[in-house]
């Protein structure tokens, strides 16, 4: 027995005395490259750490700010929205080397420095093997690379331009229509505004990329209680496979059937069921391909469906198979509806607690749309105006302070040297995964100055919710830019370089046209919660009071509530009423 654990504490010891070689040697390398350096026992894709630091951060807390301050907080990867910036003041540099023992990770919130990553393909990939939960269904564009990524790139690409815009600013429009008279005919009071606005971006994608009309579900008794003896509809298959992706991506296809969980069962039976529902919209394409092939004005669709025929080997360097055709149409429904439908959510409660930015934004569509029939707006004439004008503000303003991508990771392949915006020169070792902080660097306080009521009264904290501010975008008219002498560089909600993200334009025309018609038509007010009524009725409180206590409730959600999981979205409703407006 001793004999053994003689064995087993040398081989530890061993193990250990290789991995601090290892770390002290990431060390020397991190030092070279002109950074600041700070040590980090973790790295951001320890699996331990990814699954437990929820449950460690409270004891870690425990520990000297000393020990913990230079990596924890880049550290805690789904709350990196929460500290924004804040890190990176503390150590006083917008680029910050984290050196662990598996590996160096550069985190930059300097919009230059981001900028020259981005757009170095060459010298920075994309480490797609953190993204395989895109290949549920398939390979597809998200997690290619090289000339597979060019060639489905060049695939799709007929169906990004002006035949595109106008139908999905249609779409919009006809979306919010049908989706508010659906949402007011029991009542003014909206309880899933949240899910209202995802499942509207999933449509308006539905329909201009995938020619795919959808009833909406979301209106009543969702999600189901029960699992449904036939298939989960469209949009819950397509929702709860989302939110079980973890699940789904964990656990083999082959386990899940046997697993007797609850929650379990129902990852799988949406995993299913959704993809029956687009083998059915894949099929019936490709029928229609045979008897009607378009080669003008694609969809996304169309174009996919292209990539199946044999001319394609030619045309575009690839055939598409029936697998990656399904995990294109997946990605393409994910991507889509996930970004825009989260920042229309967002909008919406900003909007009910901002009511003196409403009335503005109120003013400018009146001013631009006042009087004119909805059949007349057009992409090229409304759309460019409300976009370049206030409500494009109000867009921007909210993509900035709650842009739904915390970051976005890039692996450097070779030595490669970058500046940042004073102009210091570093140089960063290969193989350093670097980590381009969109969440602090759209938070910059030299680029992006938080106002003077942006912290709130009740913490004495930096609040997004009360640095929203759309008029800093007012010298900017008629460009896509922000208030700083670095131009461009500044501001990226959609992404840099060749794989920014594809459908920009169009997500930019669906929010535009959603935000048009509801704010045309409603105002949106917050709805008091029923423990803020009971107190008032106990307390003789007036109705100032509980408006007041009403909007500390919804500033306290839009900052404790707010969570990454793929994205940045809220964990819980926020409960609003939408009034007509007379115009």
């Amino acid at each position: 027995m001793l004999r053994v654990v003689v064995i087993v504490s040398l081989l530890l010891f061993a193990l250990t005395a290789k991995k601090l070689m290892t770390w002290r040697n990431h060390i020397h390398t991190a030092r070279s490259s002109g950074f600041m350096v700070r040590k980090s026992p973790v790295h951001l894709v320890d699996v331990w750490w990814i699954g437990l630091y929820p449950k460690l951060v409270p004891w870690l807390n425990y520990l000297p700010s000393a020990w913990t301050s230079g990596w924890l907080p880049l550290s805690k990867i789904f709350h990196l929205w929460h500290v924004g910036h804040e890190p990176f003041e503390q150590l006083g540099s917008d680029n910050i080397m984290l050196s662990s023992p598996n590996g160096n990770m550069l985190w930059s919130s300097d919009p230059e420095t981001i900028k020259q990553i981005a757009n170095q393909a060459k010298h920075f990939r994309k480490p797609v093997e953190y993204f395989s939960f895109f290949d549920t269904y398939g390979p597809n564009m998200q997690t290619s690379l090289g000339e597979d990524w060019k060639a489905q790139r060049k695939i799709v690409a007929p169906a990004i331009g002006s035949h595109a815009n106008a139908a999905m600013w249609q779409s919009s429009l006809d979306q919010a229509e049908r989706l508010t008279a659906l949402m007011t005919a029991d009542g003014p009071v909206i309880s899933r505004m949240k899910d209202h606005m995802s499942e509207i971006s999933l449509h308006c994608i539905a329909q201009c990329f995938f020619n795919k009309g959808l009833e909406y579900e979301t209106i009543e008794n969702f999600p189901s209680r029960e699992l449904p003896e036939g298939r989960f509809g469209f949009v819950e298959a397509m929702f709860t496979t989302i939110d079980k992706l973890g699940i789904i991506d964990s656990i083999p296809q082959s386990l899940r059937a046997y697993i007797p969980l609850k929650s379990i069962k129902r990852a799988d039976k949406a995993y299913h069921d959704l993809h029956s529902h687009m083998t059915e919209m894949c099929d019936e394409a490709l029928r229609k391909d045979t008897t009607d092939r378009k080669d003008t004005n694609m969809s996304i669709m169309d174009t996919l469906i292209a990539s199946t025929r044999p001319e394609s080997a030619e045309r575009n360097g690839k055939v598409m198979d029936r697998e990656t055709l399904t995990g294109n149409v997946f990605f393409f429904l994910l991507s889509g509806h996930g970004t825009a439908g989260n920042t229309l959510g967002f909008l919406m409660f900003l909007l009910a607690i901002r009511q003196d930015i409403q009335a503005d934004l109120h003013a400018h569509l009146d001013a631009e749309l006042g009087g004119k029939p909805l059949k007349t707006w057009s992409v090229t004439g409304e759309f460019m105006r409300l976009y370049n004008g206030y409500t494009g503000a109000v867009l921007k303003e909210a993509m900035r302070l709650y842009n739904v991508v915390e970051f976005i990771p890039r692996r450097c392949t070779v030595e490669a040297s970058v500046t940042d915006l004073n102009g210091n020169h570093f140089i960063i070792p290969r193989d350093t995964l670097c980590l381009l902080n969109f969440t602090a660097a759209f938070r910059h306080p030299n680029i992006w100055p938080a106002g003077p009521t942006a912290n709130d009264p009740a913490t004495g904290k930096y609040h997004p919710m009360l640095d929203f501010d759309p008029s800093r975008w007012d010298s900017f008219v008629d460009k896509i830019t922000k208030p700083s002498e670095v131009g461009l560089r500044t501001y990226f909600p959609f992404g840099l370089g060749g794989r920014a993200c594809l459908g920009k334009s169009l997500g930019s025309i669906m929010m535009v046209g959603v935000l048009a018609y509801m704010f045309t038509h409603f105002s949106i007010e917050l709805v008091p919660s029923r423990a803020v009524e009971e107190e008032a009725m106990r307390t003789g409180a007036d109705e100032k009071w509980v408006k007041e206590r009403t909007r500390e409730q919804a500033l306290r959600m839009l900052l404790d509530e707010v969570e990454c999981n793929l994205l940045i979205e809220l964990r819980k409703e926020l409960p609003v009423r939408l009034v007509p407006r007379k115009v």
